[in-house]
């Protein structure tokens, strides 16, 4: 019996194009190919596996868009702490693009989100910045001896 004998066809689910819950699973701030300010957020639908990378520029339709995203993710508005966005969950709808690959059309408010079918398996929690509180410093270092070893 050779090492490819138990080999039997399985084709990978794919998504349709359609309304989805989702969860935002990164979020970095870089620069696009033209040089403006770039949001880069990486967005996971509801029971899948997928991560599709959703760009949002600094542009004419920056705000528009910025109002948009947060209104479905539930985020304040102006909040743009990015670590603390993920885990939030809101609700996309998606495309397939020339290429056969999902993308965000837009966003879908928190109303619309409503009439979706419930988020299945364990609801993603936000992540939370924790600030740590100054320390005293006492200009001693415990590594440092004088005439140590």
């Amino acid at each position: 019996m050779g090492n490819w004998d138990d080999y039997r066809r399985e084709e990978r689910e794919r998504l349709k194009p359609g309304n989805y819950r989702v969860e935002i699973v990164s979020a970095e701030e870089t620069e696009s190919k033209k040089g403006n300010p770039m949001l880069v957020i990486g967005i996971r639908p509801n029971g899948s596996n997928i991560t599709i990378k959703h760009y949002i520029v600094k542009n004419d339709w920056f705000n528009r868009n910025m109002t948009e995203f947060f209104d479905s993710f539930n985020i304040d508005d102006g909040d743009f702490t990015l670590p603390t966005w993920v885990g939030a969950v809101g609700a996309a709808k998606l495309k397939e693009d020339d290429r056969g690959y999902l993308k965000v059309q837009y966003f879908l408010s928190q109303d619309r989100a409503e009439k979706l079918p419930p988020w299945e398996g364990p609801v993603p929690e936000r992540q939370e910045l924790v600030q740590l509180k100054e320390v005293e410093d006492d200009g001693d270092l415990p590594w440092t001896e004088v005439g140590g070893c």
